[in-house]
């Protein structure tokens, strides 16, 4: 049975060029831009991107850079990292946020993304409804 994709507190998930694609990897991230512009209270703040090692990992990683770098993002690309590791970094490095490409346990053909906060945690329900607030609206 098929995953039905919804944002929520832990992320999205979907089947690469089908339920998740350029343009919804594109507007959700924009979306968290703009959520960790306001979080940070920085014009330029800076998110870490981790993935996993699925196929579908490095296109989506070079949609979410192309669009954070766009948007005046400072990016530091993690590339492969397991989601211990990003969550740890976001709160050594005292980076503002983070994005991990994953679609956790789900099955082969998923991707999906988690959005993690200053905080060095996912976002919460409060922060996730913002960030489909803002969704809505690009």
């Amino acid at each position: 049975m098929p995953i039905k994709p919804e944002f929520n507190v832990s992320g999205y998930r979907g089947i690469w060029g089908q339920t998740l694609n350029d343009e919804i990897v594109t507007k959700y991230t924009k979306a968290f831009a703009r959520f960790t512009k306001e979080d940070s209270g920085k014009e330029n703040p800076t998110i870490l991107i981790g993935r996993d090692g699925r196929e579908s990992g490095p296109e989506i990683r070079k949609v979410i850079i192309r669009e954070l770098e766009n948007l005046g993002i400072n990016v530091i690309d993690g590339d492969i990292l397991p989601t211990p590791t990003v969550l740890f970094s976001v709160r050594k490095h005292k980076y503002d946020g983070a994005i991990i490409i994953t679609a956790s346990h789900n099955p082969i053909e998923y991707n999906g993304f988690k959005l993690v906060n200053k905080e060095a945690l996912f976002t919460i329900k409060e922060e996730v409804e913002k960030i489909k607030k803002y969704y809505a609206n690009s």
